[in-house]
């Protein structure tokens, strides 16, 4: 009887393990990203980005979902319905920080082009109050 009972619990515990109702998530592939919003906005190339202080960041895509500070990096991440942007600023020295570089993924972690996920985060972007 208490084989019987093990035997169902372990048919139990491996079968919940194999639901694959989860979304699927891509790292590493390459597999290309979907870009699909519903205010997609007018593409911003990266050379448009580089160079931008913190203020001029601001003024474009709104307040940041994350600010991490990695003196002398910092990573600011953006948000839209279609896209996660990150940016990239350095400062060399004790200047103000400027962005560097950027990417951007759909919301399943894969990789699109910058300038139409800036362009969707430009047009959708959120204010803090």
């Amino acid at each position: 009887m208490k084989s019987a009972l093990g035997a169902l619990a372990l048919v139990l515990l491996l079968g919940g393990c194999a639901t694959g109702s989860g979304q699927q998530y891509s790292l590493g592939t390459d597999e290309k990203g979907v870009f699909t919003s519903r205010n997609p906005g007018t593409p911003i190339p990266l050379d448009r980005i580089k160079g931008l202080d913190e203020v001029q960041l601001a003024a474009l895509f709104g307040t940041g979902a994350l600010d991490r500070k990695d003196d002398p990096a910092r990573a600011m991440r953006y948000q839209s319905d279609a896209c996660v942007l990150f940016v990239y600023l350095y400062r060399r020295s004790g200047t103000a920080w400027k962005a560097e570089y950027a990417d951007a993924y759909d919301l399943k972690l894969r990789p699109l082009p910058v300038d139409q996920c800036a362009g969707s985060v430009a047009a959708q972007k959120r204010r803090v109050a």
